[in-house]
């Protein structure tokens, strides 16, 4: 009966229809028999400019991602440029249900090639957070997938793309560990090797992305030491493998020794300074131990800080920049003396 029914869908896809029998089109567009159309490149193109001016709900957004992915898989060329808004319908990242042939379908080779080719990472990691589901194990495109997470998610900027994609890959593995019984009430066509699958595929992906995780902290560790001055000897408390810390903006002090200090903590404000060399002791060069620092009086967050250096009275009264610290919400104020 299909053939009957395609006229009148045309007929909803119209650019001059009311906006109600669009959306009409779009909840009804998932279980349309888009394998038998896939020649009809009239009605895919009538189908992507209609979703691009759909008002943006929850309510339609599980069928039009649902069938974005499948257009994804049967005509990626349709959808290699961005095509207006339509792709930005991922990240409303809708709940789709158990059974799903867009979902499984969107994990082929060539639709993780047109997401990634679009360049936009919060479309990328909506599309990853979609399609990887414990219903579904991942098709052709699981490589590429593996090469995007080391490629496209390793910028130490990234770090909160990387925490929701672990969060999705928590659940995923979390709801695989439900066991059989439990998968097989929405699915019962599943057996234990779908299962294992499935595991060894998310599972590979978990490690991928805390390795990519554990090298990007260690550039960021190594890059704030360096940035200062890679001869120089910083004093200051240790601060976990595990803490992730926010860049801070750009401050070179190459060519002037001295060292970095961790004071006392005001609250939750620790306070990092720069104290050049000439300040310093004579008895006390930089390549020794700092002398005793005593702070007398700290007002990090307006920039003003007294201490006292072997017994020598200094002023702070400038903020350069502040960090913090995403484990512990503590706030470090990096400060330096004018």
């Amino acid at each position: 009966m299909w053939h009957h029914v395609e006229p009148f869908l045309g007929a909803l896809l119209n650019a001059t229809s009311h906006i109600s029998l669009k959306r009409a089109a779009m909840f009804v567009s998932p279980y349309l028999p888009w394998v038998e159309w896939r020649h009809r490149r009239d009605l895919i193109r009538a189908w992507i400019a209609t979703a691009s001016v759909v008002p943006k709900d929850e309510q339609v957004a599980p069928s039009i991602v649902e069938t974005l992915l499948r257009i994804a898989f049967l005509d990626p060329a349709s959808l290699q440029s961005n095509n207006g808004d339509i792709w930005s319908w991922l990240t409303l990242r809708p709940s789709l249900p158990p059974i799903c042939k867009g979902r499984y379908l969107g994990s082929d080779l060539d639709v993780v090639r047109t997401v990634r080719n679009l360049k936009d990472m919060e479309i990328l990691k909506s599309y990853l957070v979609l399609v990887w589901s414990e219903w579904d194990p991942l098709w052709h495109g699981f490589p590429m997938m593996c090469d995007s997470l080391r490629d496209d998610f390793g910028g130490t900027e990234l770090y909160f793309h990387r925490a929701d994609l672990m969060k999705r890959l928590d659940h995923v593995l979390g709801q695989l560990g439900r066991g059989l019984e439990y998968l097989q009430q929405h699915r019962p066509e599943l057996d234990e090797d779908d299962v294992q699958k499935r595991k060894d595929q998310y599972g590979k992906l978990r490690e991928i992305l805390l390795e990519v995780d554990r090298s990007a902290f260690i550039r960021r560790s190594s890059g704030l030491i360096v940035h200062f001055n890679p001869l120089t000897p910083i004093y200051a408390h240790r601060i976990p493998l595990e803490a992730h810390v926010c860049a801070p903006y750009p401050m070179s002090v190459v060519g002037c020794p001295g060292h970095l200090v961790l004071v006392p903590p005001l609250h939750t404000v620790h306070t990092l300074v720069w104290i050049p060399a000439v300040l310093l002791s004579s008895n006390s060069p930089s390549s020794l131990s700092p002398p005793a620092i005593v702070m007398s009086s700290s007002d990090p967050l307006r920039g003003s800080l007294q201490l006292a250096v072997g017994g020598r009275r200094l002023c702070i009264c400038r903020m350069v920049s502040h960090f913090r610290d995403l484990c512990n919400a503590t706030r470090f104020s990096l400060i330096c003396l004018i």
